[in-house]
């Protein structure tokens, strides 16, 4: 079985997936992330559908406030906590002039392009060991992936979708609260992530303890904050 327009696609469900707009895509990994990683009640979880956030809130506010109130929120004992979803699929820095680097980029975490403020309490910024959409090497490089993570004995499935488990194989995720952001953006490069800026709010996908912790750091942080 293959696709219907790329035929290197092992079947048709895993074809649209790949061509999922970046913001709908992160809003169902992080869903997938609270339910099956951090395993939240889903009834606790609010990730308005809409490609900018709660935009009920937001222009039920225009002219009132001038912040961005961030993309979605979770209900806790300790209360409301409001979240920032960035989603960066690899990118080759410089490609034009040779360069091979892959990177995960992550940009208006602080405030949007137009200068408005963003009041969220944490970012849940995830990083896609894909390929980006323009490079005709994605299904290989998605199988080479499949086999390195299956060789691990890490859950993965060439044609998972982002709702399941076997995705959050591909995922990693920086929780970082708000106040600890240093710049609007920042960049990694995958073969040093664990030693970059934000190293330590990291956690792999694949690993559930991993990420109950850095939640749980992070939820603390920000009741702190």
């Amino acid at each position: 079985m293959t696709g219907f327009l790329d035929l290197s696609a092992p079947n048709t469900a895993a074809e649209y997936a790949r061509y999922v707009d970046g913001d709908i895509l992160g809003k169902l990994i992080v869903r997938n992330f609270l339910v099956n990683r951090v395993e939240l009640p889903p009834e606790a979880i609010f990730i308005p559908v809409g490609r900018y956030g709660d935009a009920a809130v937001k222009y039920a506010n225009v002219g009132k406030v001038s912040h961005d109130p961030g993309d979605g929120h979770v209900d806790l004992p300790t209360g409301r906590l409001t979240f920032e979803i960035k989603l960066a699929r690899i990118n080759i820095a410089n490609r034009s002039r040779g360069g091979a680097d892959e990177n995960w980029a992550f940009v208006n975490l602080k405030h949007s392009p137009g200068k408005a403020e963003k009041s969220y309490h944490l970012l849940i910024a995830v990083g896609l060991s894909t390929l980006g959409l323009e490079d005709d090497r994605y299904w290989m490089h998605l199988r080479q992936l499949d086999t390195k993570l299956r060789a691990k004995g890490l859950p993965s499935r060439l044609d998972s979708l982002p709702h399941e488990d076997e995705y959050l194989s591909r995922c990693s995720f920086f929780l970082i609260p708000r106040t600890n952001l240093k710049y609007n953006y920042f960049r990694v490069n995958l073969t040093s992530v664990n030693k970059s800026a934000y190293a330590s709010y990291l956690a792999r996908g694949s690993d559930t303890v991993g990420c109950r912790k850095q939640w749980t750091n992070a939820v603390l942080a920000c009741n702190e904050a």
